[in-house]
């Protein structure tokens, strides 16, 4: 007999009371509605209903089943007594769980129920979305989904339906493990495997029933976390729909074709990369042995992955070009008519011999202009040229550059009485040559004498 439709159950659900005769709990409940009726959940074997008690305190999810499994009971008895084994205040991916193979009457007839306590707890894709562009908290809820994967493989436990709809994120950002419809347990060692996976999160090529079907979602999922975090871009630039994170069946199917894939394989991240790169061998492996998932790297290096460019050739300055016939070598500093660059002062060497006097060069800026009220200065000896310098100009030219070095090299301010030529000194000079000028004048009109 097939069991109950999701209208059917929507209508039971809102009489507590009278759907679960056996759960004192649920039935001293109050059913959550919203304003399409009864809050709930779908997927393809069953939907979940909210229900509090009556103070509010608490609150339950209840899984009601649309799809029937002959081997639905047993699977999840076993998956109970794997389950209770465990504590959850260690285990804190782990939500309790209780299975009641006739908890729910619909139609005058009981039928299967899965009951948990709600948590305060957002899910995957609704805290993506809100904490996409910090990249320390997508670091940090990969590297906590990492040790839970990790701590599944310990107990030889596999979660089998790892995706986005099954993660919760409570604070502070701890990963939570919902619907165990799927779970491996050692128990279940030999059966067959009850459903495939949500599809933007399985290989193409099906994986066996067992402790390591989780590898290939899972690095699915660790690799969108973290190219998130290196990127906040690709989350809009890569989701096709709201039933992914950054991949999904299209670029497992064609990885070669794949923008995603592409985009994270030139992330900035290094670890990103390695993790691209560990996804395609994955689905290029013609078995099932896997490797698990590496640790996360909380702070990397981010080395961004551009195409090499062509340096552009140097733009050649025809302005400073010598006449023909003339030696040619690097632009002193008058004649970039600039300020002249302080340049290191290495040890002098010897007077080079006499030369005669080169032609000048035609400028085409003006040179620097002679300062006022500075003495002439003896010429320094001749600083050595560098062994590049000295082969790529002739020996005429040293001198002239050695010149201009060194004229770069004085940069020492000369001082000069300049409170001379400030407007109240000069006032202060007037007064005091009129008082003088008018003291000799009367001397001279009228002496003392």
């Amino acid at each position: 007999m097939e069991p109950p439709s999701l209208t059917d159950y929507m209508m039971a659900v809102q009489h507590p009371r009278l759907c679960f005769p056996d759960d004192d709990v649920l039935a001293a409940s109050t059913t959550v509605l919203d304003a399409l009726g009864p809050v709930t959940g779908s997927g393809v074997f069953g939907c979940v209903f909210r229900f509090t008690s009556e103070d509010g305190a608490l609150t339950w999810a209840v899984k009601c089943f649309t799809s029937h499994s002959d081997a639905r009971a047993d699977r999840y008895r076993k998956i109970c007594a794997a389950l209770a084994e465990l504590r959850p205040a260690e285990e804190r991916w782990l939500v309790p769980m209780e299975f009641a193979p006739e908890g729910v009457l619909v139609g005058g007839r009981r039928w299967p129920l899965v009951k948990m306590p709600w948590r305060p707890a957002a899910p995957l894709l609704d805290w993506v979305e809100r904490w996409k562009d910090n990249p320390a908290a997508l670091r940090a809820v990969a590297a906590d989904f990492t040790a839970v994967v990790g701590r599944l493989g310990e107990l030889g436990i596999a979660h089998g339906d790892l995706q986005h709809g099954n993660i919760l994120i409570s604070a502070p950002r701890r990963v939570q493990l919902i619907d165990y419809d799927a779970m491996y347990v050692p128990a279940l060692a030999g059966t067959a495997r009850p459903e495939r996976g949500h599809r933007n999160y399985q290989r193409p090529r099906p994986v066996g029933y067992g402790p390591r079907m989780d590898r290939f979602p899972a690095r699915v999922i660790q690799l969108s976390l973290l190219g998130l975090a290196a990127d906040a871009e690709l989350w809009d630039r890569l989701r096709e729909d709201d039933d992914r994170l950054l991949l999904g069946q299209e670029d497992f199917e064609d990885p070669g074709g794949s923008e995603a894939l592409a985009a994270l394989a030139e992330s900035p991240d290094p670890q990103v990369r390695d993790i691209a790169a560990r996804l395609l061998a994955d689905l290029r492996s013609p078995h099932d042995l896997l490797p698990p998932l590496a640790a996360v790297v909380m702070e990397p290096t981010l080395t961004p992955v551009t195409p090499a460019r062509t340096r552009p050739a140097p733009v050649r300055d025809t302005a400073s070009e010598a006449p023909a016939g003339q030696p040619t070598g690097p632009r002193t500093d008058e004649a970039r008519g600039g300020e002249p660059q302080q340049e290191p002062r290495p040890e002098a060497e010897p007077e080079p011999e006499p030369r005669p006097e080169p032609k000048p060069e035609p400028r085409t800026e003006p040179g620097p202009q002679p300062q006022p009220h500075r003495a002439p200065q003896p010429q320094p000896p001749q600083e050595p040229q560098s062994a590049s310098s000295a082969t790529a100009a002739p020996a005429a030219e040293r001198p002239v550059r050695a010149a201009a070095r060194s004229r770069s090299t004085r940069r020492t301010p000369v001082r000069r009485n300049r409170w001379l030529l400030r407007p109240g000194m000069l006032l202060c000079l007037f007064v005091l040559v009129l008082l003088l000028g008018l003291l000799v004048a009367l001397f001279l009109v009228a002496p003392p004498w």
